[in-house]
């Protein structure tokens, strides 16, 4: 039985009507999300740097297992292994997203998503780092001190919330050019 509160557009309604499109009011509760649930959206991509940070560090070289900080040809491809594992992230992140498109809240947790991607990026970048200094080699005098583990690159940071949101952004333009009898459209 339909609620009430929500009238529902008359069966022959064509479809982007009017009558479809303002059939009713929406409820308050219905366009806001629970702080609970902004809060996981925020707090799960925000730890998930943890793991990232420390894969960063396992992964580059100069970190745990291939090559020497020392070596300045290896702090690209250093930089490179941070920003593909955030971007991955990203996409993982949106991946996780994507099926709360039809939430009439879906906004508000994609932005909570997206802020908690950009504390996700500095806290890798920060763990990796961290790591770097307690396990990686000692940096001597005698080496330059921008030898140690780091990040060169921090445009690489933004690398998660964007990968989130292109991805969020052209799995929901691809699901309304596919709607079905859209007007204008023969």
């Amino acid at each position: 039985m339909p609620d009430p509160r929500f009238p529902q557009p008359g069966p022959d309604a064509p479809y982007g009507s009017a009558e479809q499109v303002y059939s009713g009011p929406v409820a308050a509760d219905a366009r806001t999300a629970p702080s609970a649930s902004l809060l996981r959206w925020f707090s799960t991509p925000a730890l998930a740097g943890i793991l990232v940070g420390l894969l960063w560090w396992w992964l580059a070289p100069g970190g745990a297992f291939y090559g020497q900080g020392t070596d300045a040809a290896s702090w690209l491809p250093r930089d490179l292994v941070l920003a593909g594992l955030c971007l991955l992230a990203g996409l993982v992140t949106a991946v996780v997203l994507i099926p709360q498109r039809s939430n009439p809240a879906a906004w508000l947790k994609l932005c909570a998503a997206l802020l908690g991607g950009v504390l996700g990026a500095v806290v890798a970048w920060q763990i990796g780092t961290l790591a770097g200094a307690v396990w990686g080699p000692e940096v001597t005098g005698s080496v330059n001190e921008s030898a140690a583990f780091s990040l060169r690159s921090y445009s690489a940071l933004l690398l998660w919330p964007l990968g989130c949101a292109l991805l969020f952004f052209v799995v929901s333009l691809g699901s309304m050019l596919r709607s079905p009898d859209r007007p204008g459209t023969s």
